[in-house]
């Protein structure tokens, strides 16, 4: 007719490229003890998060207080998800507080001043009295109920005790 053409065009690009999560963990282990109950992760990888578990599950912040594998889903804004998991496990097993009597009695009397004990079950120990409170081995000499708490490394903490009597009558 006229001689004129008239063309038109739409570039369509596409967006397709997932996020890269991330999971930091702010508490340093992976590990709850009886000290360490709860463990705090951030995710990153841009987005919306949303974890399978923990206190917070729809913030990149999270935390855990009980032992499994949680993982992360994160959201870019093009619509495409990935993912990222961490391992949670759990030390909560106390130790077993022991007392050994070196002495073989737990009877003062006058020729027994003292009755020589050391406590077991690993750790640290703290003694409710005698000479050396803060050791396993300790030495008694007034009568009464001591007892030992024993401290494990992963916090947790049992005690045992012992009685002693006396019998200094002439």
């Amino acid at each position: 007719a006229n001689g004129c053409t008239s063309t038109s065009s739409i570039t369509i690009t596409q967006n397709i490229t997932p996020p890269t999560p991330s999971i930091t963990n702010n508490t340093g282990t992976t590990i709850l003890t009886c000290t360490t109950t709860s463990i705090s992760v951030t995710a990153t990888g841009g987005g919306t998060y949303a974890w399978s578990g923990g206190s917070t599950p729809a913030t990149a912040g999270n935390s855990f207080n009980a032992a499994g594998t949680y993982t992360v889903t994160v959201t870019a804004a093009n619509g495409c998800t990935s993912t990222a998991s961490i391992t949670i496990t759990q030390n909560i097993t106390p130790p077993t507080a022991g007392i050994t009597n070196n002495t073989g009695s737990t009877q003062l009397t006058c020729s027994r001043t003292a009755i020589s004990v050391t406590a077991t079950g690993g750790g640290t120990y703290a003694w409710s009295g005698g000479s050396t409170p803060g050791t396993a081995a300790n030495s008694l000499t007034t009568p009464g109920t001591y007892t030992v708490t024993v401290t494990a490394a992963n916090g947790c903490t049992s005690t045992a005790s012992i009685t002693i009597t006396q019998n200094i009558t002439p």
